[in-house]
């Protein structure tokens, strides 16, 4: 296969925005998937390469981390050196570039080590171009990057269509907002409001949301915990400031009352479970318990997270526990971690 062949479609996807760390084991990975080194790269095939990646307009607006495109350049200089393959010049003058002493990412808050991903979504219905940080923290909190169970959740939904497509969808501990971003692109919900409640990741959210819906029209709210609402011409799409602690002081019923709850990676810090419970026995409440939670977990300690589930069979939810989806749009490394996902309800009352 040539890299004119495959990149054009699948750059965003596959090598570099859904890769988040820069070591070389998971860059080969993503070379081998595209087929990039079966054969002696051509001078045009290498230009081509170029252009689909780290030349491509979508990288140059939005970058992706200055550490990635280098190593995704080093990879390919060493393998084209072990072919004996004469390397384009936009090859070096990139690399160069990029190790430049001063280098720096046109971004708001370069301190915080936000750079841009974008995902390539299934169907052929679009990108998503989010704004994120390449740590696990970041700015004091965990919520500036894209986790393994935010992607799990995708793939989840993208395999269950008529449980969203529609609806009227609340997320909880949206981070940076790839699954919300995703429903409200291609589910057509009603309306989605997306929550969290640390300042800087709320900051990226809105930047997210703005970023993928240029030409939604703003709409007011009286709520003050909202500070974003949007309508796209088929959805309403919300940002929230949501602490859970003071669920019932947020009105939110009076933006949504939710047929569906999503989440993921929220249940990490057994601390948080109470003001959690309350909040998801205050929004069952709203919808008279018709609404249903899913949520997606990556298992990090097996104790934590048996704890949280025993506390909503003792606060009488009905738990269901789903097959998790194979990772073919949003790529996750299965081997590092077990994700699970639920599917949560409560009866009618």
């Amino acid at each position: 296969m040539k890299p004119s062949d495959c990149l054009e479609t699948t750059v965003e996807a596959n090598v570099s925005p859904a890769v988040a760390a820069t070591d070389s084991n998971r860059i080969d990975e993503s070379a081998l998937k595209l087929g990039l080194l079966e054969h002696e790269l051509t001078w045009d095939e290498q230009a081509a390469l170029l252009d689909a990646t780290v030349d491509h307009p979508l990288v140059q607006r939005y970058p992706l981390s200055v550490e990635y495109q280098a190593a995704f350049l080093k990879y390919i200089i060493a393998h084209l050196s072990n072919m004996n393959v004469e390397h384009h010049d936009r090859m070096y003058e990139n690399y160069c570039a990029m190790l430049s002493p001063g280098t720096d990412l046109p971004l708001d808050d370069p301190s915080i080590g936000l750079s841009y991903k974008h995902y390539e979504l299934p169907h052929g219905q679009g990108v998503i171009s989010l704004k994120e940080s390449g740590a696990f923290v970041s700015d004091g909190t965990t919520g500036l990057c894209s986790w393994q169970a935010a992607k799990a959740l995708c793939e989840h939904i993208s395999n269950n269509r008529d449980d969203f497509h529609g609806r009227n969808i609340l997320e909880l501990g949206s981070g940076v907002g790839l699954s919300g971003i995703y429903l409200a692109k291609c589910y057509e919900p009603s309306i989605i409001v997306m929550s969290d409640c640390h300042s800087s990741v709320l900051t990226a959210l809105k930047e997210n949301v703005r970023l993928n819906f240029p030409n939604a029209a703003p709409v007011e709210c009286d709520n003050p915990l909202v500070s974003l609402l949007l309508d796209s011409g088929n959805t309403l799409i919300g940002v929230m400031d949501l602490d859970w602690q003071y669920i019932s002081a947020s009105n939110l019923s009076q933006l949504i009352e939710p047929d569906v709850i999503v989440a993921a990676d929220i249940v990490y810090d057994h601390t948080l479970f109470p003001a959690l419970l309350s909040t998801l026995n205050y929004i069952f409440c709203l919808s008279n318990n018709r609404c249903k939670f899913v949520l997606a977990c990556t298992e990090r300690n097996q104790d934590t997270l048996n704890e949280f589930l025993q506390l909503l069979i003792t606060a009488k939810f009905r738990i269901n526990e789903e097959a998790v989806s194979p990772s073919r749009h949003f790529h996750w490394d299965s081997s590092a971690s077990t994700i699970r996902i639920f599917t949560i309800s409560r009866a009618f009352s």
